[in-house]
């Protein structure tokens, strides 16, 4: 059955205290549905109302239009190049990054997941998506958990569980299927939908990223033969933006169910994405790194009931959502967690936020910002880079060796030391063997280019994500 026709078909037939968590009595009122919607690899900039030039997603547009947007969300890193597992650990437990493991493999009854702190609320629960990069013993504490392998099987399960849920509790949905990770996958209709050369580069664009960073030549940097060529990054956004407008339909269609069931009004929305990706920009295809139009970046946007109009570019991390929920829905959280909850800014009622936000992939990768300015350091080859983002928003021109900013590169690096020892990061900003900092393609070995031409195919062939979802 094609996509159009089982459409028709479906459419008929804040830090605290090491304290249990406790939560207030249920009130006479029901509370709010939570539709929480984690898109794979999307951009900050992945839907037209975030700014995509020919990003068409209408559904999520009417949504994101009236909702509040933090424009300046992150996950806050991986020490490993899924960088997806990681982000959604730290989304279902609250935890920042080198303790969130420890939290997600606990039985500690005391010890909340998102899903349970919202079953114990009185929560009927759904997991509907990807198994293999969330922690098992967390997407099992769901009362449903399914993963369908594709875009449309997940709006499936989702409008399945809104038509036959308990309907005395309110729901938490948390939908996150595959799209738009590569294969960037989406039926025909919608790859006819976006023409290569239709396709804007993005003003970072480069045949290749000028040195190494450590993760050069990860999986998802082989995706395209380097150097990377105008006609092949065309190509590859096409295939991105189509798999987005597909999510775009499968989501439209959750948001109709619920206003069949005459939950729409009564339902905030959490749109967000466990990682950010790069298109091209400074000559990289993947989420391995920590610039802004990179891994780390992400949408963020809440909407629905209490949620006024607006946007903000306070600091936020997606392990913020646990607690913020928790706040939104009037759900009293007292537990141990490194998020912060969001809703007084959400709400206006404070504009206090952090002040400065880390970010770290692996060894070689850390970052610290204020929102303004930005430092990278990369241990490994004794590289830093400074930018400053209010006038340099794509990273095109660092000024880490200009006299003039020696100072703050001092003072952000004294910084960025201060925020590892609060995180428990272990690692050091310098290398005992600082190791070769020049790279080009001329370097790549017969079997990486045989790897990438490999990976090159799949990525362009309309397999859907079983193809790759092992890798």
């Amino acid at each position: 059955m094609s996509y159009i026709s089982r459409r028709n078909f479906l459419k008929r037939g804040c830090l605290s205290t090491a304290a249990l968590t406790t939560y207030a009595p249920a009130n006479e009122l029901k509370r709010p549905n939570i539709f929480l919607m984690l898109a794979d690899d999307l951009r900050p900039d992945g839907f037209g109302a975030l700014g995509g030039v020919v990003a068409k997603t209408p559904n999520f547009d009417a949504i994101i239009r009236q909702g509040f947007n933090f424009r300046k969300a992150y996950t806050m890193g991986s020490m490993i190049g899924a960088v997806c597992m990681p982000s959604r650990t730290m989304l279902l437990t609250g935890k920042s990054l080198f303790r969130a493991k420890n939290e997600a493999s606990t039985d500690d009854p005391a010890t909340h997941t998102f899903p349970r702190a919202m079953k114990e609320a009185g929560y009927a629960t759904i997991h509907a998506g990807k198994f293999g990069n969330s922690p098992k013993k967390i997407t099992e504490e769901f009362d449903r958990s399914v993963d369908p392998g594709n875009g449309e099987g997940v709006a499936d399960a989702v409008i399945d569980f809104i038509r036959t849920r308990p309907v005395e509790k309110p729901m938490f949905i948390y939908m996150a299927g595959p799209e738009p990770h590569d294969p960037q996958y989406a039926p025909d209709e919608f790859y006819a939908q976006y023409k290569p050369e239709d396709m804007p580069l993005s003003h970072a664009f480069a045949p290749y990223h000028p040195f190494d960073n450590g993760a050069i030549t990860i999986r998802d940097e082989m995706t395209l033969p380097f150097p990377r060529t105008p006609e092949d990054m065309r190509g590859k956004l096409a295939r991105y933006y189509a798999s987005v407008a597909y999510l775009d339909a499968q989501f439209e269609r959750t948001v109709q169910a619920l206003k069949d069931a005459g939950e729409y009004d009564n339902t905030i929305f959490v749109i967000a994405s466990d990682n950010g990706l790069s298109m091209g920009e400074h000559g990289l295809l993947g989420k391995q790194n920590l610039y802004e139009f990179g891994g780390m970046h992400v949408p963020l946007v809440f909407a629905g009931p209490g949620i006024p109009k607006g946007e903000t570019n306070a600091l936020a991390y997606l392990m913020d959502l646990f607690p913020t929920v928790c706040d939104l829905a009037g759900i009293n959280l007292k537990s141990n967690v490194d998020g912060m909850s969001l809703a007084p800014i959400i709400r206006k009622e404070s504009s206090d936020d952090r002040e400065w936000l880390y970010t770290a992939y692996e060894k070689g990768q850390r970052a610290i910002t204020d929102g303004r300015w930005k430092l990278i350091r990369y241990p490994h080859i004794d590289k830093t880079q400074l930018f400053d983002l209010r006038r340099d928003a794509h990273e095109e021109n660092d000024l880490a060796h200009q006299p003039e900013h020696a100072d703050r590169v001092r003072a952000m690096l004294a910084k960025l030391e201060e925020l590892q020892r609060a995180h428990d990061d272990p690692f050091s900003l310098t290398s005992e063997t600082v190791q070769p900092a020049a790279w080009s393609p001329d370097m790549l070995t017969l079997e990486q280019i045989q790897f990438q031409k490999e990976e090159t195919a799949r990525c362009a062939s309309n397999q859907g994500w079983e193809s790759v979802k092992k890798k």
